[in-house]
């Protein structure tokens, strides 16, 4: 589920942006390396002072963290220039900053000492927003039936760089259709060294209707007409630890109680796999992610692999399951040649222990993990593997630009960027169990079509596709995030 509000807003916004802003062009997505490659690797500076401004809430130390040479460090021009320009990246993927600029300023005193000016544009950090969100797999699947029964509604705090240590703090208040009710604190360093820190979680949940099978590639739903379909309490404890700059380890233990209305089982036993609707559990996570990505909003050079094992039950509790699955993906972003990149995107699930139950079972179709020109569609099972690819021609180079009015730099100094995208990706489904009318599982799926980007400040992407299947189906898709 998404919350449309916000990416909304911003759509209109970037409208005016295109439209109004006095823009010039900047660097951005490794286009500074290219630079790079010229400078002379036996000619040498030393890095005096490094100096920072603008940021008034974030702490010295957050910025410090990410910039790859310190103070008294001997580089060529070559290796200075190539750190200046991962240092840069690695604070706008920090999510902190709207832009980002270095300078050199050359030390009075000695010719061969460069001391450093970095300039930053903070973001707006508070966001207390309403919410209008679709309780569906994706925007196209709600289209369908426009159905707004289907929403939720409340408030969602969210609080980015909390006490200026990019801390995150989060409280969701979600009526309607589904509700949610969660309180999340981050703290994402706890020691000298930065590398190590911890969350919380606490919420409650629940939903009158909820999918309770699959037939023809859709979810069949169920309406609690008195109550709700499900409730659910639940809670973890999160351990991070991020070694260097592009190695993060994410542990997570946490409980689960699942309620489910009596009439689910008897519509579909396979649903829950216990006698009694209820179900609690003890969840185990560890995430590996290993990231050299340009840009976490939109990519274009570099890569990026995950590793994610997930436990749910330990034979701890009265009745309690034993699942288990394991997933990887590894992107890879490359430019072609001027204006010109491509991307590819390899996941897989596998999974062992007991088979799921339908209600945790995942294959393709949630989230962002689907062949494009099936978003109406599920394939439940087992396993999956999922290839996705584009080559993208840049229809407009990332540009910076003034809105006029708004002399607040976090709102008014924006950037933008738009892609034009041709679309290929595979992706099969295994399932011991699949259902005589779904025959999206154990078989080959392809997609292929065309998309539009839009790409702008706050991290924000608006995905607008045309796509078609192997089966002839085609038809119009917009998302909110990245494809790759």
């Amino acid at each position: 589920m998404r919350h449309y509000g916000l990416p909304l807003i911003f759509l209109f916004l970037s409208f005016v942006q295109l439209s109004f802003a006095q823009n010039e062009k900047v660097n951005g997505n490794g286009s500074d390396s290219d630079a790079c490659a010229n400078l002379p690797v036996d000619q040498f500076i030393v890095v005096g002072d490094i100096i920072l401004k603008g940021n008034n809430r974030t702490r010295d130390r957050i910025l410090m963290r990410e910039i790859e040479f310190k103070s008294g460090d001997t580089l060529s021009y070559f290796d200075f220039c190539r750190l200046k320009t991962k240092s840069r990246q690695n604070l706008l993927n920090s999510s902190l900053f709207n832009f980002v600029d270095f300078d050199t300023i050359q030390n009075p005193q000695l010719v061969e000492i460069k001391d450093v000016e970095i300039s930053v544009i903070e973001r707006w950090y508070i966001w207390p927003l309403p919410i209008f969100e679709l309780a569906e797999r994706n925007f196209n699947t709600w289209w369908q039936t426009k159905d707004f029964r289907k929403a939720n509604y409340g408030v969602f705090l969210t609080y980015n760089n909390f006490r200026g240590r990019n801390e995150v703090l989060k409280v969701l208040l979600r009526a309607g259709y589904n509700q949610n009710y969660f309180l999340l604190y981050e703290i994402p360093s706890i020691n000298r060294k930065q590398n190590f820190g911890m969350g919380f979680l606490l919420g409650h949940s629940q939903s009158r209707e909820i999918p309770y099978i699959t037939e023809s590639n859709k979810q069949i739903f169920y309406r609690h007409q008195d109550g709700y379909a499900r409730s659910q309490w639940y809670g973890s404890v999160q351990l991070n630890f991020r070694r260097g700059i592009h190695n993060n380890h994410n542990l997570t233990i946490g409980y689960e109680a699942y309620r489910f209305a009596d009439t689910i089982l008897t519509l579909n036993p396979d649903f829950l796999k216990n006698e009694n609707a209820s179900l609690s559990l003890f969840q185990f996570n560890y995430k590996f992610r290993h990231d050299y990505r340009d840009s976490k909003p939109y990519p274009l050079n570099g890569h990026y692999f995950d590793a994610e094992i997930n436990k749910r039950g330990f034979n701890i509790l009265k009745d309690e399951p034993n699942y288990f699955t394991l997933k990887t993906t590894f992107d890879l972003y490359r430019p072609i040649r001027k204006r010109l990149h491509w991307a590819m995107s390899l996941s897989t699930k596998v999974s062992a222990g007991e088979p799921e139950p339908y209600f945790l079972q995942r294959g393709l179709g949630y989230n962002n993990e689907f062949v494009r020109s099936y978003e109406l569609f599920v394939a439940d099972g087992s396993a999956y593997g999922l290839l996705k690819s584009n080559i993208k021609y840049t229809l407009i180079e990332p540009r910076s630009g003034q809105l006029p009015y708004i002399k607040f730099d976090k709102f008014g100094k924006i950037h933008y960027a738009a892609y034009l995208n041709l679309i290929f990706d595979a992706g099969y489904v295994h399932n011991t169990l699949a259902g005589p009318t779904n025959n999206y599982q154990n078989r080959m799926l392809y997609g292929t079509g065309l998309g539009l980007d839009l790409v702008t400040y706050y991290d924000l992407v608006w995905r607008f596709e045309y796509s078609v299947n192997q089966f002839g189906n085609a038809g119009f898709f917009i998302h909110f995030v990245a494809p790759i």
